[in-house]
């Protein structure tokens, strides 16, 4: 499963987060590989100190975030929440991932 997120929105970030932690805890599943493509002005939740860091850390074994470095770059984000990998471009990632066979969920 890849999530992707490409707004700030504070709305759209928990409900990012919040369907990542129902999936987790969905016991009537077999959870594989999950992952949280971030990119353009999302790359804001997973800067360092950000609301959501806290969330990200705690799930670094389980979930993969890759933030986008051209969003990072642009918006001038060097400090990352632990555990969240750069990607040379997020889209670029979304499109290997589902080459591997992930389903997509467009947050």
């Amino acid at each position: 499963m890849v999530f992707h997120l490409n707004l700030e929105e504070a709305a759209k970030q928990s409900e990012l987060l919040g369907n990542i932690k129902n999936l987790l805890e969905d016991e009537t599943i077999e959870v594989g590989e999950t992952a949280a493509v971030i990119n353009a002005d999302a790359v804001k939740m997973v800067e360092k100190g950000s609301e959501a860091s806290q969330f990200i850390e705690d799930f670094p074994e389980k979930v993969t975030f890759y933030a986008c470095s051209n969003s990072l770059e642009n918006r001038e984000i060097e400090e990352l929440v632990e555990g969240v990998e750069t990607v040379p471009s997020g889209v670029g990632k979304l499109n290997k991932l589902q080459d591997k066979g992930f389903n997509y969920i467009k947050i």
